[in-house]
């Protein structure tokens, strides 16, 4: 058990440090992990700020899904940081593009209220405006620019929460999928609360995904029951958010949502958590969920084990729209361990063989092949599959290892 254990732990190091990888380092030896970038924006009239990071392996000839992030300046350097522990298990490999604010209250409520918990308000309401912008400038620029596929995630909280949800309601195929961390419901007397059961009824929302964290802000002296019956300001945030979460509740056969209270978080507080979470759950099909079979290889048969990848990944494709495939070191990696620990061949050829299927135009598959035969003291069978690898690509590693087979 201690040997199959070992397996799992090489496998998830291999994972994580090239997860790691991201913060990389340049010729000053600074840590960067991303780029500024800008455009116009017509719709808004002004110019408008993103920060870009760009998956580790950044390769223009993949696609990637995009992870929207607002109020970057106090939320991109977090769910940034969090893909080095999310990554490859949990996420897919993603762009983030955070979007800096010039003027949020503006931006990101659905009314105008001119003035309310004592502050003045004048430029609020215009988060139809803003929604145009995303849809029409903001993500054909970052199409345009970067190698994404048809996949995107916004991830906002307290305001730019409610933004979240409000596009969640009046323009759900913005984005796939929604994290709103402890959105500002009780905007304008809960107006965009008022409507939310109409739009839900309105929509199909079945395939898009909304995660919504919920902050205690009001300490453990109140319990939820006294919220609900409260009437004053200070429970309005927490009071619209638990009517959102009976709506969602109520609606439940016609949506995909998660809701979660952190009864131990303030407002500012939640966000970091939330986000984890929030992702997480957002991308809860992504996983692959039988890795825990690597700790007993020996308790399962060549198709259990390899059964599980085949399945996932036609999921992962149908789900993403493209043909996705597991990592191929890591596959190789695993072929070479079921040798090393459990000594059972017929798993490692299972795992080589895999390669192949997902990568037959790639000659390091047929390199492995080669060198998985020589192990098993199968000459002639290495010699073809290092000659096919040589054929692909003049692979001069399989070349010298065919020579040395035929000496």
């Amino acid at each position: 058990m201690k040997t199959y254990r070992t397996i799992f732990a090489i496998i998830l190091l291999i994972a994580y440090a090239k997860s790691n990888a991201q913060f990389n380092k340049n010729t000053k030896k600074e840590i960067v992990i991303g780029v500024a970038d800008s455009l116009y924006s017509e719709v808004l009239e002004e110019q408008r700020e993103l920060w870009i990071h760009l998956p580790e392996d950044f390769d223009t000839n993949d696609k990637y899904p995009v992870i929207y992030v607002l109020d970057a300046s106090q939320n991109f350097y977090s769910v940034v940081g969090m893909m080095t522990r999310l990554l490859p298990w949990r996420l897919p490999k993603s762009i983030v593009v955070g979007v800096r604010n010039t003027d949020r209250q503006r931006d990101f409520t659905p009314t105008n209220v001119p003035f309310h918990r004592g502050r003045e308000s004048k430029t609020s309401g215009s988060a139809s405006n803003f929604l145009k912008f995303v849809n029409e400038e903001l993500k054909p620029f970052i199409n345009s620019k970067y190698p994404t596929e048809d996949m995107s995630t916004v991830v906002g909280h307290s305001l730019a929460g409610l933004f979240v949800v409000y596009t969640y309601l009046n323009s759900e195929n913005t984005f796939d999928s929604y994290v709103a961390i402890d959105p500002s419901l009780w905007w304008d007397n809960e107006n965009l609360l008022r409507q939310s059961e109409n739009l839900i009824k309105d929509k199909n929302l079945k395939d898009k995904s909304l995660y919504v964290a919920v902050a205690n802000s009001l300490g453990k002296d109140i319990d939820t029951v006294q919220v609900r019956n409260d009437k004053s300001v200070i429970t309005e945030q927490m009071r619209a958010n638990l009517k959102f979460h009976d709506i969602l509740v109520k609606n439940k056969k016609q949506l995909d949502f998660n809701w979660e209270f952190f009864n131990e978080e303030d407002h500012g507080s939640v966000v970091v958590p939330a986000q984890f979470n929030g992702l997480r759950s957002v991308f809860s099909w992504f996983p692959f969920p039988e890795l825990w079979r690597f700790n007993t290889p020996n308790s399962y048969t060549v198709d259990e084990m390899i059964d599980p990848y085949y399945r996932h990944y036609k999921k992962l494709s149908q789900k993403m729209k493209r043909d996705v495939k597991p990592d191929w070191a890591l596959v190789n990696d695993i072929g070479l361990l079921m040798l090393e620990g459990p000594n059972s061949p017929e798993k490692a050829l299972a795992f080589h063989q895999m390669n192949l299927r997902f990568y037959p135009d790639e000659a390091k598959s047929y390199e492995a092949l080669g060198d998985y035969y020589v192990s098993q003291k199968e000459k002639l069978i290495a010699i073809e599959y290092y000659k096919k690898a040589y054929q692909l690509d003049a692979n001069s590693d399989a070349k010298a290892k065919l020579d040395k087979l035929k000496k």
